[in-house]
């Protein structure tokens, strides 16, 4: 990935909106799919730690429960700021070749199946 995107905290969902429109408005289709390709990491992550920590931790009820999860998603946060584990960069190249590739046949095929919705 070219340049980083800044990472949020995932308990500051104003921020990730923010951050979300302020891509949208830019009209960078490779910087959205890098904020969503971290997104998904993000989440991949969490279920991991918390697959992961399940095993050690003796209580999921009560305000322990909501302890362990605000454990597990500052781990995932830290993780995902470190870099993430490596799917987020492949899922954005796969996703701009196929936008490429779908804006190539798209060119090939000529305006008047464009606006069949073809």
């Amino acid at each position: 990935m070219n340049k980083p995107i800044q990472t949020i905290s995932p308990w500051d969902i104003a921020a990730q909106q923010a951050q979300a429109e302020r891509l949208k408005a830019k009209g960078d289709t490779r910087a959205q799919l890098e904020h969503a390709a971290r997104g998904f990491e993000s989440v991949m992550v969490r279920q991991w730690v918390e697959l992961a920590r399940k095993p050690m931790l003796d209580s999921n009820e009560g305000a322990m429960a909501g302890y362990d999860k605000m454990v597990n998603d500052q781990l995932a946060f830290l993780v995902s700021k470190q870099g993430g584990i490596g799917l987020a960069e492949p899922m954005v190249n796969q996703m701009m070749a196929q936008i490429k590739n779908r804006s190539w046949t798209q060119s090939m095929s000529g305006p008047s199946e464009l606006g069949n919705g073809k």
